[in-house]
């Protein structure tokens, strides 16, 4: 079933080798949607420094959420929505100063907060990016975010997102980010876009989100232990490879819990696929944070859906090792990830941290 769930894997090289990512705004479009025009801010958590949204979009009107979801811990930019109460299709144009030439990770975000004051159906709504559908908007709790997020290879200078209305709910969005990446990454699909599904970061000892400046692309990383799993870490520095992942992601790591665990010698997980059609990118990232005996092995291999995806592999000490999806498969309902330990390995497997992507379908799929 998955034959043609190809992959490659790339280790850590020296930072003297790579094109290392600096932790510097250069090339950031970050918006602020609903701040004034000509205002801006420096984020006192992040460091990121936001714009108005003003000159990106033409039309739209700025609200304030309503005062009974603002907080001191809410993110500032969900403080404020521009929303689109007129027109069919209203768009943003994002002018990256790489132009087609570059790949971008760009983020939207939605906090609903009430800012209408009483409306009584939530907003439901299309997002586009160029001309292909992205993903439909549903909001469902006023209180809760949404985040989608797109590694896109623009075919122009400029890349539109646009909201499309659907029914007589109005379309409205809090933030969006685009942020350039390194070229060498996430290449799989070079002439399409790939949504993030998820991004896990395993065995977070904060049980925080991480993004920039801790992550120089401002990936956010969201804390995950998996059922029957035990932490293990380092504190000494970890050996990045040109995804550039941030330190406290990799120096963390789960691993088996024996005493827990019915299957100590593995570690499992699945999703299910949203459409039959579905294309999903997988990419694993892992490196030993624990300093082994001569005695002691780690090796492992990972199986999706009992079909070998790779192995065997023994993470390096202190050094991180990508593997990923090149060709991956379809028309599966549910992918079961399995990491095994092998036969010769002394000790369980371990994982670091997890990226899986769908290929943008670009169409919206029937309901």
């Amino acid at each position: 079933m998955l034959k043609g769930f190809l992959f490659v894997w790339l280790i850590a090289f020296s930072l003297a080798t790579i094109a290392v990512a600096q932790n510097n705004q250069t090339g950031f479009i970050s918006l602020d949607c609903g701040i004034p025009a000509r205002s801006n801010y420096t984020d006192i958590t992040t460091g990121l420094f936001y714009t108005s949204d003003v000159g990106y979009v033409s039309g739209g009107v700025k609200n304030n959420i309503s005062s009974k979801y603002q907080s001191n811990s809410l993110e500032r930019q969900f403080l404020t929505v521009t929303s689109f109460p007129t027109g069919t299709k209203n768009c943003y144009t994002l002018t990256p100063a790489q132009g087609n030439s570059g790949r971008y990770l760009i983020r939207a975000s939605f906090f609903y907060g009430d800012y209408d004051n009483g409306n009584d159906r939530f907003p439901y709504f299309d997002l586009y990016i160029e001309e292909k559908y992205w993903i439909t908007i549903s909001i469902y709790n006023a209180s809760i975010p949404i985040q989608e997020e797109i590694i896109h290879t623009p075919s122009n200078a400029s890349i539109n997102i646009c909201l499309v209305k659907l029914d007589t709910t109005t379309p409205f969005i809090s933030a969006l980010e685009l942020r350039p990446l390194n070229n060498t990454i996430y290449k799989a699909i070079l002439n399409s876009s790939m949504e993030l599904f998820i991004r896990l970061d395993f065995g977070s000892l904060t049980n925080q989100y991480v993004r920039y400046s801790n992550d120089a692309w401002d990936r956010v990383w969201r804390p995950f232990q998996l059922p029957g799993t035990l932490i293990i870490n380092t504190t000494e520095e970890i050996l990045q490879n040109t995804f550039q992942l941030p330190l406290s992601v990799m120096s963390t790591a789960l691993i088996p819990d024996p005493e827990t665990d019915p299957s100590p010698d593995t570690l499992t997980f699945f999703w299910y696929s949203t459409n039959a059609t579905d294309k999903y990118y997988l990419y694993f990232h892992f490196a030993e944070v624990v300093k082994l005996s001569e005695t002691e092995t780690r090796e492992f291999s990972i199986y999706v859906n009992d079909n070998l995806y790779y192995g065997p592999l023994s993470p390096a000490y202190l050094s991180t090792t990508t593997v990923y999806t090149v060709n991956p498969g379809s028309g599966i309902e549910r992918y079961d990830v399995l990491i095994n330990k092998t036969e010769s390995s002394t000790l369980p497997p371990l994982i670091n941290a997890i990226e899986i992507f769908r290929e943008l379908r670009g169409y919206k799929p029937d309901t």
